[in-house]
């Protein structure tokens, strides 16, 4: 667990309390990828420099089948502070040029779950260590749109199809979100 994930959960707990409320949640996530202000612009690029290839016939979802190893893992594991050997990626499918699916596991280790159990109980929020893991994936995924829509140039929006979380014998939970997007 690095301080870098400390610092967000400390930040997104302070200025929301988790709370997917009216897109508070996910209003605040999107900010907070605009907020990197070297990284952000580095991610539009790669992404402009592929879509020249999809461009025709408007195929987003192709790009991001293509090339969601290195787009999704920049996002969460730069943009956000998810561990790299914490998430895994499978089972892309772009059943359209505008439909994308993707599976998201993350596995959270016991330092990360600590922090997350602190903070709840210095701000005195309520709810599950369970419910805030599997809202900080989604919503963190969810807050990618306005980078598809920069490129895109239309209105593009995640769901999540389902979302478990399984917790380990030694404490640690692992989310599994499987995330549907397309166009609005």
């Amino acid at each position: 667990m690095s301080q870098r994930f400390k610092s967000f959960v400390a930040r997104v707990a302070k200025d929301n309390e988790f709370k997917p409320l009216k897109n508070q949640l996910l209003n605040y996530l999107k900010k907070e990828s605009q907020n990197k202000y070297k990284n952000y612009p580095r991610l539009i690029e790669m992404m402009k420099k592929h879509w020249p290839k999809y461009k025709e016939g408007s195929r987003i979802s192709y790009l991001l089948k293509d090339h969601y190893e290195e787009i999704f893992y920049f996002y969460l594991n730069t943009i956000f502070p998810f561990r790299k050997r914490g998430l895994s990626l499978l089972n892309p499918e772009a059943p359209t040029p505008v439909d994308f699916k993707l599976e998201y596991h993350y596995h959270y280790n016991l330092k990360e779950i600590q922090v997350i159990k602190e903070i709840m109980k210095e701000l005195e929020i309520e709810g599950t260590v369970e419910g805030i893991l599997k809202r900080l994936l989604i919503f963190a995924v969810s807050s990618f749109s306005p980078m598809i829509e920069e490129i895109f140039k239309r209105p593009f929006a995640f769901q999540f199809s389902s979302i478990d979380a399984h917790q380990f014998k030694n404490g640690e939970w692992k989310v599994i979100a499987i995330i549907s997007a397309r166009e609005q």
